[in-house]
């Protein structure tokens, strides 16, 4: 009926009746505390609190032994041993903080054990609700403690890989470079980089790595060595990879898969030769196109090549177009499609181009025209560079 953690008051003034109930709750189960009387209780002091107490006394003298108890702690439930004689009498007892009344004389403890163990049942939910509480609190607190370890962790990651991106707003050769990049997350899959190759030749690449956030922002920082390592090999003349974009693609698709990391990308590389005034570029399935505008008027540059990191023998052709004098490019990751307000995707490429060839060029913008700068929540990780010749 009973266990360890269960303990009794019992305060009865007669003897006899006291020595009864000790002996038929100790078999029970419990530890029982008996006084004659409330006084006698109360005299005592205690620094614990029954889980259940059983008294024979008047309504007064029970007001006066719950009152005693402390205010913080769950008040314990009461059973009123007496002589009911009125139903005044029974409501005088509930008044005064009887949970469950047994009547006296027992006759046998059939009524009275089920009221005990009512209250006891009672007293074992709220000692596991507690617990529960309790368990829950701490687990709630590591889970608070561990998200901003991983917040201060991704804030950090953020900052490495701020500093891996390119100066914003630079020129080289004669064309200026910039680009605004904003994650869903504190980390990106987006990654892009532009670099001078030798007096009238840049490279770029643009880079969207599929997902968002920790692992994909782990892709980046592959793509950012091999770069590093390509250019490093450029420079000792044992690699010449970085002036051909299909060797380029080639490189990544081949890094990636021998990572085996279970990630893939889309990108875009392009070489812009401004002596012959052209523009050599392979893809992977990068999406949307990049924009070229010249002579006032935009369009989509063409091509087409399979996403990187998924396919071995993947083949990726090179293409060419002319520059005129004034020109601009905007390439932007398929996050961007996300905040455009048009029902499919055909709708939003059209809006997009709309919108770049109605605006300035310039970064600041383009975060003016589609409203990056207000947008709080985003659904991915957008990215835009913008590449045009200077006057």
């Amino acid at each position: 009926m009973a266990d360890l953690e269960d303990t009794l008051l019992l305060v009865e003034a007669d003897s006899q009746t006291s020595q009864t109930l000790i002996e038929h709750l100790t078999a029970g189960g419990f530890h029982v505390d008996a006084y004659a009387d409330i006084s006698a209780y109360l005299r005592v002091g205690h620094s614990t609190v029954p889980d259940l107490v059983i008294v024979d006394c008047s309504p007064e003298d029970l007001e006066r032994l719950i009152l005693s108890f402390d205010e913080n702690v769950p008040q314990p439930p009461v059973i009123a041993n007496s002589s009911i004689r009125s139903a005044e009498c029974l409501l005088s007892f509930l008044q005064a903080g009887a949970a469950d009344i047994v009547p006296l004389p027992l006759g046998d403890f059939r009524i009275f054990d089920k009221a005990v163990a009512r209250q006891i049942e009672k007293v074992r939910l709220h000692r596991e609700n507690r617990q529960y509480r309790a368990d829950l609190e701490s687990a709630n607190k590591e889970l608070k403690a561990g998200l901003e370890e991983l917040q201060a962790d991704q804030k950090a990651g953020r900052q490495v890989q701020m500093k891996m991106l390119p100066e914003p707003d630079v020129g080289i050769n004669g064309v200026r470079f910039d680009f605004c990049i904003k994650p869903s997350l504190y980390l990106s899959g987006d990654f892009f980089e532009y670099f001078r190759l030798d007096d009238h030749k840049m490279a770029f690449y643009f880079a969207d790595v599929a997902g968002h956030g920790a692992s994909s922002a782990f892709v980046t920082v592959l793509l950012k060595n091999l770069g590093n390592r390509l250019k490093r090999n450029l420079r000792r003349g044992s690699s010449n990879d970085l002036l051909y974009p299909d060797r380029f693609m080639s490189r990544v698709n081949s890094e990636l898969l021998e990572t085996a990391i279970g990630k893939h990308l889309t990108l875009f590389m392009g070489i812009i030769d401004m002596q012959s005034r052209t523009l050599q570029y392979s893809l992977g399935a990068h999406f949307p196109m990049p924009i070229l505008t010249q002579g006032g008027v935009s369009r989509y540059l063409e091509g087409k090549g399979p996403p990187l990191g998924l396919f071995e023998q993947a083949r990726y052709p090179t293409y060419e177009v002319a520059l005129e004098p004034g020109f601009s490019i905007v390439l932007c990751s398929d996050g961007l499609l996300e905040v455009i307000n048009a029902k499919s995707i055909a709708e939003k490429e059209d809006v997009l181009l709309e919108t770049v060839s109605q605006s300035g060029h310039t970064i600041a913008e383009l975060e003016r025209v589609f409203g990056l700068r207000w947008i709080s929540e985003l659904p991915d990780d957008i990215a835009i560079v913008s590449i045009a010749e200077q006057d």
